[in-house]
């Protein structure tokens, strides 16, 4: 449970969104918990390549930045694991008296450690291409099985798109993700954000990692975005969960509002200093 001196108080959230326009969400670990349909999908393509599997908690913690990313750390896990020893989160404590990591546990966001570990088994970046590609098509078949979106997000998008009714000017929702375009289609498209026709559309407009300009932390999704949707930065908010989300708001100039309990660390985030911190 996050300890509420983290949290920005209520009524200033509720006060600063009735002044955006445009609301910008991420997608995993903001709109949805892809935690169930991810974890069968990692552990899946590991065993194919006879990789040790990985706890659910671990491929939680190698999440962000993209299928790629989360495919290199868990394999790196993986490695970790068959080699009885450990991955995932930072353990304090860990290490020798002149702060040196401990060569037991591999922190999965630490690159320089997961490059080390890939090198040193052998996987060099066309291996990983192989492990990403088994990874996809078992995710992509199953990406919807398990995933749901978390408590309030359907109805705050509802919101968003009832606000020309409620005759407080027009406000839009669209979608940045550094995930893939097809897995994420096809969840906006099982919980009706997406509907076929433009105009029935509650995500006005979306942008994955391969189809963006830029994938976060860059702005140039963002921008797009922006440009697009004709809403100028100061009428923005980005809606996220990890630290490519906030960087790639404070990178274009907008504000951000980031989830403290989606995938990403609170250590890691708060850090950053976004401009306000919710729950969930």
């Amino acid at each position: 449970m996050i300890a509420a001196k983290y949290l920005t108080p209520l009524a200033e959230i509720k006060e600063r969104l009735a002044q955006k326009e445009l609301f910008i969400f991420d997608l995993d670990g903001t709109l949805f918990n892809t935690l169930g349909d991810l974890a069968p999908a990692v552990n899946y393509a590991l065993k194919h390549f006879g990789i040790a599997e990985i706890s659910t908690e671990n491929v939680r913690s190698c999440i962000g930045n993209g299928s790629r990313n989360l495919i290199r750390r868990s394999v790196a896990s993986g490695i970790m694991y068959g080699a009885g020893k450990t991955a995932g989160e930072p353990i304090e404590n860990k290490g020798n008296a002149s702060g040196n990591k401990c060569a037991d546990h591999l922190d999965v966001r630490d690159a320089e450690a997961v490059a080390a570990v890939l090198e040193s088994a052998g996987f060099d970046e066309a291996k990983i291409d192989e492990v990403l590609n088994v990874y996809s098509a078992y995710y992509w078949e199953h990406c919807t099985e398990e995933t749901e979106p978390y408590e309030g997000v359907l109805e705050f998008i509802d919101w968003i798109c009832g606000s020309e009714s409620r005759g407080e000017g027009k406000k839009v929702a669209a979608m940045l993700t550094n995930k893939p375009v097809l897995p994420a289609k096809k969840i906006l498209e099982k919980f009706g954000l997406l509907n076929g026709a433009a105009q029935n559309n509650k995500i006005s407009y979306y942008l994955c990692g391969d189809t963006t300009p830029e994938r976060k932390p860059g702005p140039g999704g963002i921008y797009a975005i922006l440009k697009k949707l004709n809403v100028s930065p100061e009428k923005a908010v980005m809606i996220g969960d990890d630290t490519p989300d906030v960087m790639a708001a404070k990178n274009a100039g907008i504000d951000s509002i980031i989830c403290l309990e989606g995938f990403g660390r609170p250590e890691n985030l708060l850090p950053l200093k976004p401009k306000y911190t919710i729950r969930h």
